[in-house]
């Protein structure tokens, strides 16, 4: 059942990514309804041994989100939400004479049918993030299992976006994909290059095989190290800034992880002298710096020279756009204006491009915070951070070493889009947000609940 769930899901996920990354409702409302059907067959069968369950802070965490989410639906008395959300009563008030009729009852959002569809998505991704995490859990055999459609789905793009910059009667000289914007094609490509990477690492690190030629674990290694190096090229070509930003980050984090755990085992931990330990970290850095001076291309150096020229941040539109959004932020301080209401709410607040339509705040940080207020964003932002957190332990105290390098894989990742949602709004890209979603369970799978205690970390096993 496993199996077929993760095939099914999988061909969901490409569907998504494949159709212009879901942007089209039409097309994303089918993704909705495929990972709910998905869903309710995958947990109405039986599973024997039933798979641990998620500790507290994530489980209450990502509950708290929806439940913030649905709270905004929920027609409320006007005198109780001109308590808590004055704003949402006069934004009301000013409506009513274009509406008419008086009303004792609103929502705390102010699109609440665009919160209905927020709300689809989000509970959505938060089936995928549950039904990974199982079938991570699952997988003994392979631990990798869960990461292949990631594999699959960024070869493809990778090796398209090369042909649209590479290919005959290419004109832009640019990589986008599937997608219609460089930067969420990066996003998505960013998130995924850690995974073919570091899979190749873990396969040269595993144990020999005495039944196995040496030359086995080489030729597995290769297509992975190509589909790796596919997918940077194709971050470089989509002359996304910040995604070959976030992709450096990514492999800054893997790079540096990987170096610096060689002495700790399975059951116990090798001393060493501490330059030992960092020397390799320091290389991995210089490398990256190295990576950043001489692998752009130069459409790419161009687009950092425009930025470098800005002669003041302020002059710069996005920077106008996080300055109003700030005023946003505090017209709806505790439950937000409603998820997916931004575009909405902001006219009263815009001061920049006059002529443009402004519907992201190009910062998912701050667009959280003004559609779901402090309370949902601090829910979001406890989820992640616990996430983040129990990952980085399962790097340390990994049972394996597929399990640690899948661990590392996973956190490269999460650092990436991370970052890259500071200037951009990637988890606002349905099938981006699916894909972090995906990356998340299996992520959560790989927390260890506790370390093993520091004598017997400390202690080599017996020799036999």
């Amino acid at each position: 059942m496993n199996f077929l769930t993760l095939i099914a899901l999988s061909v969901a996920l490409g569907y998504a990514v494949f159709q212009r990354a879901g942007v089209d409702p039409n097309d994303w409302n089918a993704v909705l309804l495929a990972i709910g059907v998905i869903a309710l067959l995958y947990f109405a069968s039986p599973k024997d041994p039933h798979p641990p369950p998620l500790d507290r802070i994530t489980r209450f965490s990502a509950i708290a989100v929806l439940s913030f989410t649905a709270l905004q639906l929920v027609p409320l008395p006007i005198g109780l939400v001109r308590a808590i959300s004055p704003t949402r009563v006069e934004l009301l008030t000013a409506t009513q004479p274009f509406v008419g009729g008086a009303s004792h009852y609103v929502t705390l959002s102010a699109v609440p049918y665009q919160t209905a569809q927020y709300f689809l998505t989000l509970s959505a991704y938060f089936l995928v993030f549950l039904i990974i995490r199982e079938v991570t859990l699952t997988a003994q055999r392979w631990p990798w299992m869960a990461a292949a459609p990631l594999l699959v789905v960024g070869a493809f793009e990778a090796v398209l976006g090369m042909v649209q910059a590479y290919g005959e009667g290419s004109m832009s000289g640019m990589a986008t994909g599937t997608y219609a914007n460089r930067d969420h094609y990066a996003g998505l490509l960013e998130m995924i290059l850690p995974f073919p990477l570091v899979y190749a690492v873990a396969i040269l690190q595993r144990e020999d095989n005495r039944f196995e030629s040496p030359a086995s674990p080489v030729l597995k290694a290769c297509p992975l190290l190509a589909t790796a190096a596919f997918t940077l090229v194709a971050i470089i070509l989509s002359l996304s800034r910040m995604g070959f930003l976030s992709a450096l980050a990514a492999l800054l984090v893997a790079g540096a992880t990987m170096l610096s755990l060689r002495g700790w085992h399975v059951d116990y931990q090798a001393p060493g002298a501490w330059w030992r330990r960092w020397l390799p970290v320091a290389t991995v850095v210089l490398v990256v710096i190295a990576g950043f001076v001489f692998l752009p291309t130069d459409p790419l150096i161009a687009r950092f020279s425009d930025l470098a020229n800005t002669d003041q941040i302020s002059a710069d539109t996005r920077a106008q756009v996080w300055r109003d959004t700030e005023n946003l932020v505090k017209a709806y301080p505790l439950f937000g204006c409603g998820m997916g209401a931004y575009e909405s709410c902001f006219l009263r607040y815009k001061t920049v491009a006059p002529m443009n339509t402004v519907d992201y705040a190009h910062n998912d940080y701050l667009q959280v915070l003004a559609e779901l207020g402090v309370f949902g964003f601090a829910a979001g932002l406890i989820f992640v951070g616990r996430l983040v957190q129990r990952t980085a332990r399962g790097t340390f105290y990994a049972r394996s070493v597929d399990e640690r390098y899948l661990a590392i894989a996973c956190l490269a990742a999460i650092t990436a889009i991370l970052l890259h949602s500071l200037v951009d709004f990637n988890m606002y890209v349905p099938a981006n947000g699916f894909a972090f979603a995906w990356i998340a369970g299996i992520a959560a799978a790989q927390s260890r609940t506790r370390a093993p205690d520091r004598a017997a970390r400390e202690r080599p096993p017996a020799e036999h």
